[in-house]
């Protein structure tokens, strides 16, 4: 008697391919959602709008790269 298209024997047919089938599109989501979670990781790490020019400059001033006048000055230009 048959069982479907294949009949009733799982090993007739192309079963093999939908378990292939299946891992794949696993895959795939799994592929997805590291892709998602990098892109967030990386805007959190590093800011969504990037760093403002008074922040770099607060940074550098911060560093001991400029002194205090060279951060004043060019605060003022930044703001205008």
């Amino acid at each position: 008697m048959m069982w479907g298209y294949y009949g009733n024997n799982m090993w007739n047919g192309f079963w093999p391919w939908s378990v292939v089938g299946g891992l794949v599109q696993v895959l795939i989501v799994v592929f997805i959602i590291m892709v998602i979670v990098r892109v967030v990781r990386h805007e959190r790490c590093h800011g969504w709008k990037g760093s403002s020019a008074e922040e770099v400059l607060k940074e550098r001033f911060a560093k001991g790269e400029i002194t205090k006048e060279e951060y004043e000055e060019k605060l003022k230009v930044i703001r205008g």
